[in-house]
């Protein structure tokens, strides 16, 4: 039991690093890489708020909004200096190593082991059920931003927001601001990476500044995991990121659990990435193949009936 409720609580945590890379490379249609720069930007203001004696949600909000600025960064370098989507974002990751760093006081680790955070469990709680009490907090917290992005996607900038992924043209089309939906998807999804960035850093107690290497990917093969589960269902945009976070962490647990040595887990998120592509692009061309197969079968069973279908 406490097996699942570990990876249940990981996975909620990283779900929404995957539901802010979600609105870039789902929405948007583009894949930012300021991630590995804004993750540990959240995670450190967050800290240092914290440390300052600053209440819990005010840090969640710092980070928030110092996440957003950094996608604001990115959408800059790229709608005004016409730098590629890619290298503005690893422009931007760059420069974030630094100004981490300057926000920790030139402390590339910090530990937060007495201090108050979100995971905390209060006195009130039953203390039978202490070790539950960060997985009710994550499924409530989870469960609203979840809500918070589906209902800004339902709004007319969030619509806008999805047609400039797919369709550019048509926003220009439409009299709208291209360049404006393109600083608004970097500055949110942003936004709410630093924000995971703040919550996996309260699960963690603790803050390094190494802890956004590797996180497009893990955020990206939580993505496309969910995708290759839920392809042919209705499934929301985020819903899609939940379900591949906890898929993704439910991988990493048991190649743990068969002692897998840690230094071979980024290699291991990049086999899972790689087989996720594999499998949707395989399932995607045996059904076509198939739906293709019934289709000339039915042509040769029943041509006349086609042929009259068509005249009509």
């Amino acid at each position: 039991m406490n097996f699942i409720v570990d990876i249940l609580i990981t996975g909620l945590a990283y779900s929404i690093l995957a539901m802010g890379i979600s609105i870039t490379f789902k929405v948007l249609n583009v894949a930012d890489l300021t991630v590995d720069g804004s993750f540990p930007l959240g995670s450190v203001v967050a800290a240092v708020a914290i440390i300052n004696g600053m209440p819990v949600i005010v840090a969640l909000g710092l980070a928030l909004i110092a996440g957003t600025l950094a996608g604001l960064v990115t959408g800059w370098l790229h709608v005004k200096l016409n730098i590629q989507t890619l290298l503005s974002g690893i422009l931007t990751m760059s420069g974030l190593y630094t100004i981490n760093l300057l926000i920790g006081d030139d402390r590339a680790n910090i530990a937060l082991f007495n201090e108050k955070m979100l995971f905390s469990v209060p006195t009130w709680f039953p203390k039978a059920y202490t070790s539950y009490y960060p997985l009710i907090v994550l499924i409530i917290l989870v469960g609203l931003i979840q809500l918070a992005i589906e209902w800004f996607l339902k709004t007319k900038r969030g619509y806008m927001l999805k047609v400039a992924g797919d369709n550019p043209q048509l926003v220009i089309s439409l009299g709208e601001d291209l360049n404006k939906y393109k600083y608004l998807g970097l500055a949110l999804s942003n936004g709410i990476i630093a924000l995971s960035g703040a919550i996996v850093m309260m699960l963690s107690r603790y803050y390094d500044l190494s802890m956004g290497s590797g996180m497009l990917v893990v955020g990206l093969a939580s993505v496309v995991l969910g995708d290759t589960l839920l392809h042919f269902t209705k499934a929301k945009v985020t819903t899609i990121a939940i379900v591949g976070a906890l898929l993704y962490r439910f991988s990493i647990a048991i190649a743990l659990s068969l002692n897998m040595h840690p230094s071979f887990l980024k290699l291991l998120t990049v086999v899972i990435f790689v087989a996720a592509i594999v499998i949707q692009k395989q399932s995607w061309g045996s059904i076509t193949k198939k739906l293709g197969g019934q289709f000339n079968a039915s042509i040769n069973k029943h041509p006349q009936a086609i042929s009259s279908k068509h005249s009509k």
